[in-house]
């Protein structure tokens, strides 16, 4: 496996960009402002998963993302995630349905999806596509932000606010 980071503009926030692929399939994808810290969190993600692939820098793979993420956050579509047997993927598919602009607690998602609170927290720190599974739409049962790893909340707030979310402060 090579590594090769790209750097990507998301909606103001400058970002490093890691892509996982295997047999010209997206399996992962990992970001940060570090480009040390995207490679840590990729590696993260493929063990947590035990994805096997490599990355290989193209305009597009770069096109492939800002489309889809273009999609699930203005447009509102829904990621079709690839035939893959993620750890949890009753997680990420449950997130999924949360529709643009709409919102669930993480609990509501723990228990939908049958796993404890922690391992729904584990989960999502690994989540293989941020964005286009839409983790950023789930908040505290006092509906406040948590958590965003690896961006932060002012990227979930972001988000959400291009979303048409209110958020509470």
């Amino acid at each position: 496996m090579w590594l090769k980071v790209v750097k990507m503009n998301l909606y103001g926030f400058e970002v490093k960009v890691v892509f996982l692929v295997n047999a010209n399939i997206v399996l992962a994808y990992a970001w940060h402002y570090d480009e040390k810290r995207a490679l840590n969190h990729l590696n993260k993600i493929k063990k947590f998963h035990n994805l096997k692939g490599y990355v290989k820098k193209s305009n597009k793979l770069e096109a492939w993302l800002k489309k889809k993420i273009e999609e699930t956050v203005i447009d509102g579509m829904e990621f079709d995630l690839p035939e893959f047997n993620y750890k949890n993927k009753l997680v990420y598919e449950n997130i999924i349905k949360i529709s643009k602009g709409k919102t669930a607690t993480y609990a509501q998602i723990a228990k939908k999806s049958k796993v404890k609170y922690t391992e729904l927290l584990a989960t999502l720190m690994k989540n293989p596509f941020q964005v286009l599974i839409p983790c950023h739409r789930l908040l505290t049962n006092k509906g406040t932000l948590f958590g965003f790893y690896p961006l932060g909340k002012e990227v979930k707030r972001k988000l959400l606010e291009l979303e048409g979310v209110r958020l509470k402060r």
